[in-house]
């Protein structure tokens, strides 16, 4: 997770400080060409400092979300536009009064706005509008009248928590669900956990080459023990092999998934065959054991069939758009370049997913 509550360079804290009392003196902030004569009297490179700032968020805004921002072309700064602070900005000038009014203020705002979704409690048909004005809130907070107007400016780049408009003076949540904190620190915690990346699942060695042999034929054994049917058909020797077999190349592993992908879609599953063979496993599980676990088994299946999203983008033309997604959930790196140890991946990912959906059906058994 980044930090925004890490402590600043000495170089950051003097650009987050010439944009600040620029705006507490003006009431705007400064464009990017005085902000860089400023930093050069320092012997500074402002466009390097602003980019050394701990940033998050940069899938869903170019330049992310920071302490310190610009607007500007790419991640370029525009040498007209404006280098703003934003709340993570605020946290580190806590040693001054107008920061922590503002801070206060604008947390007691976005509060207001997550107490106004329960407006859809009352309507299970219609949603509810949601634009909180600003001015409402923060005449219930002492001394917070003259600060509107700065508010409004650093609420209109404040896209994690709100979505505001300055024209109106109106907003409502932005990309966090909810906003209910007293402290800016526990916001910007917030902040950090939801527009963080996930972390990589591990990827799997695989030191067995029978192993996921092994595990297809005890799941099929088990399968028939509580159904009185097998559930995979045995492919050829020459086919069921290369699950044996490491890989050295793209095209060994290509041929490894396909041949894993084909055997999970030939399952012997019940059901509509337009359907996909996996999600009509889990129903049929689901259906015939009532003491199954549900969500061990969906998370087994989900497991597997990112191996077919992997399939079906390494054969076909077009990849899906779900493909960095699959990469993920199999502890792969996207593109792959080691094609050695992404096989060895799939395969023991592939292997615990198995044997996981063995287990609960031995466990579910009537």
């Amino acid at each position: 997770m980044t930090a925004l509550t890490d402590a600043l360079t000495e170089e950051q804290q003097l650009l987050l400080d010439i944009a600040w009392t620029t705006f507490a003196e003006h009431e705007r902030f400064p464009n990017f060409f005085y902000v860089a004569h400023r930093m050069r009297k320092h012997g500074l490179d402002a466009a390097k400092v602003l980019y050394s700032f701990p940033v998050i968020g940069q899938d869903q805004v170019l330049s992310g979300y920071r302490a310190v921002g610009w607007w500007g072309n790419g991640s370029t700064p525009q040498h007209d536009g404006p280098v703003f602070v934003s709340m993570a900005g605020l946290y580190h000038l806590q040693h001054d009064q107008m920061a922590r009014d503002l801070a206060r203020g604008l947390l007691a705002y976005m509060r207001r706005m997550t107490h106004e979704h329960d407006k859809i409690l009352d309507s299970p048909f219609n949603m509810p509008k949601f634009h909180v004005r600003l001015r409402d809130v923060l005449q219930e907070i002492a001394g917070s009248g003259p600060l509107v107007e700065r508010m409004a400016v650093i609420a209109e780049r404040e896209w994690p928590g709100m979505r505001f408009s300055k024209t109106t003076l109106t907003g409502q949540l932005g990309t966090l669900p909810e906003v209910d904190f007293d402290d800016l620190g526990q916001y910007l915690d917030a902040v950090a956990a939801h527009l963080s990346p996930p972390a990589l699942p591990q990827a799997l060695s695989f030191t067995e080459p029978r192993a996921l042999l092994r595990a297809l034929s005890f799941l099929d054994v088990t399968y028939e023990l509580v159904f009185g049917e097998a559930l995979v058909v045995q492919p050829p020797m020459d086919r069921s092999s290369l699950l044996a077999l490491d890989v050295v190349d793209e095209a060994g592993y290509n041929s490894g998934l396909v041949v894993l992908t084909d055997i999970l879609r030939d399952l012997k599953v019940p059901g509509n065959n337009r359907r996909p063979t996996l999600q009509r496993l889990e129903e049929h599980l689901a259906g015939r054991l009532p003491a199954l676990d549900r969500d061990a088994v969906h998370q087994a299946v989900q497991l597997l069939d990112q191996i077919r999203v992997i399939r079906n983008s390494a054969v076909h033309p077009k990849p899906s758009p779900d493909l960095a997604n699959a990469h993920h959930a199999l502890g792969l790196p996207f593109p792959v370049r080691d094609f050695t140890a992404a096989w060895d991946s799939v395969r023991a990912h592939a292997e615990q997913a198995v044997h996981t959906l063995r287990e609960e059906i031995q466990a579910a058994r009537p």
